[in-house]
């Protein structure tokens, strides 16, 4: 199989998911080695009392995307670190747009910087997540 087909079948996985991803109403859109791109649909209630985007959604859509950008090196992960900064409030959001890119990757430790982004590109929250390694992920090996 190659690269592509296993990056799509973990894509597919994904948002096939029926976990907390999916709970959460987290997409995937893009893959590629080291490298995820994902997003929310806003509902109201992901609006916090004074009807900003609230921060554990921002955390959520942040952390979900690193950790699939994590997958993409073959292996799950989970998160043993991570530090965000909220940057601007997200009023009258329609869409989150989170990008991971990797910062460093070792045999055990990920580390990737992860951007959130409402419609119009303005910059919500950034972060550092670190991932430690697990299992293979399933769907990028065959058999």
């Amino acid at each position: 199989m190659c690269e592509d087909e296993k990056l799509e079948r973990l894509k597919n996985a994904r948002n096939e998911d029926k976990g907390f991803a999916r709970y959460m109403n987290i997409e995937t859109i893009a893959l590629d080695e080291g490298m995820a791109q994902a997003k929310i649909e806003m509902k109201s209630e992901y609006n916090n009392a004074q009807m900003i985007v609230h921060g554990g959604v921002l955390f959520a859509l942040a952390d979900d995307c690193g950790g699939t950008a994590a997958r993409t090196y073959g292996h799950n992960v989970v998160t043993v670190n991570a530090n965000i900064e909220y940057l601007n409030p997200g009023i009258g959001v329609e869409t989150l747009y989170a990008k991971a890119t990797v910062l460093s990757r070792g045999r055990k430790i990920l580390r990737f910087k992860v951007e959130v982004e409402d419609q119009v590109k303005n910059l919500l929250c950034m972060g550092i997540f670190t991932y430690a390694t697990k299992s293979k992920v399933p769907e990028m090996h065959e058999g």
